[in-house]
C-alpha cells in the first residue's frame, strides 16, 4: 500500500491510498481527471471516496465521481447512528468521527463565522494496518492506540500569522497549529507508528522544513510533508 499525494492546501485536497488492485481516494478536492490521470486511467481500481466537510477545496469535484459511479462518503452532521458513520470500500473498513469539542460545538468554521460539520476518518486495511487521517479543526478530541500512519493537518504557526489577514479569525477556529500537532502526535506516539505526514499547510502561515523537524521530536519514525508528487509506503510491519 502507499499513499500518494495529488494535492494539499486550500488549493485542493487529494490524496490516495494505493495498492495493486484497490484505491480509496481521500478527499475530493481536485479535479477527476487529475486523479484519473495519475491512475493511468484504470478508474476501475477505485473503491470509493471519503470526504471531510463540505469546502470546495476537499469537496468540489465529488460529483464528477458520483456521475461515474463511484460511492461517495460524506456525511452531513445529521447523522444519529453509528451504521451511518461507518462503511466498507473493498477491503478497506472507514469509520468517521466527529471534530466537535465537549459541548458539542463543530471545530471548523464557514467563512461567515458559522460552523461546518467536519470530520476525520480511521481507516483500516489489512495491507497497511491503521491510518488516521484529520484535517480542518482546531484539535484533535481522540487518541487512537496502535495506529501505523498519521496522515494530520498542521496548517499554521502563531508567529508567522498574519492577524491583518481577512481570513484570519476562520484560521484559528478551523484549522490546527504545528503546536497542536505536535501534542497529538505526542499524545499517540507508540512502537506501532510508521509514518507521519503533515498536510494542509498553510502557503502564508506555515514553515514546512520546521514544522517537519518540530514533529520528528515527537514521533520515533519518519515524517513526511503532503507536498504534490509525495509517494509514501504504508507498511504494518517495520520493515
Amino acid at each position: 500500500m502507499k499513499l500518494r499525494v495529488l494535492g494539499s492546501g486550500s488549493s485542493g485536497n487529494c490524496y490516495l491510498l494505493e495498492s495493486d488492485t484497490e484505491c480509496l481516494v481521500i478527499e475530493a478536492g481536485i479535479p477527476f481527471k487529475a486523479v484519473k490521470k495519475a491512475l493511468n486511467f484504470n478508474v476501475s481500481k477505485i473503491v470509493g471516496v471519503v470526504v471531510s466537510h463540505s469546502h470546495k477545496d476537499h469537496a468540489g469535484y465529488c460529483e464528477e465521481y458520483i456521475r461515474a459511479g463511484i460511492p461517495v462518503f460524506q456525511l452531513t452532521g445529521k447523522e444519529k447512528l453509528f451504521r451511518e458513520c461507518f462503511k466498507y470500500f473493498g477491503q478497506f473498513s472507514v469509520r468517521a468521527f466527529e471534530h466537535r469539542d465537549k459541548f458539542g460545538r463543530w471545530l471548523h468554521s464557514n467563512n461567515d463565522g458559522s460552523e461546518c460539520p467536519c470530520y476525520g476518518f480511521y481507516i483500516v486495511h489489512r495491507g497497511m494496518g491503521a491510518l488516521v487521517y484529520s484535517s480542518d479543526t482546531e484539535y484533535m478530541r481522540w487518541k487512537f492506540p496502535g495506529t501505523s500512519h498519521v496522515l494530520i493537518e498542521s496548517n499554521y504557526s502563531m508567529n508567522l500569522v498574519d492577524q491583518d489577514e481577512p481570513n484570519y479569525e476562520h484560521r484559528l477556529r478551523g484549522h490546527m497549529s504545528i503546536d497542536t500537532t505536535c501534542r497529538f502526535l505526542r499524545a499517540n506516539n507508540s512502537p506501532d507508528l510508521r509514518n507521519v505526514i503533515l498536510c494542509h499547510l498553510s502557503g502564508q502561515s506555515a514553515d514546512s522544513e520546521r514544522f517537519r523537524e518540530l514533529a520528528q521530536k515527537e514521533v520515533n519514525c519518519p515524517v513526511y510533508v503532503a507536498e504534490k508528487g509525495l509517494e509514501v509506503e504504508l507498511r504494518q510491519e517495520p520493515f
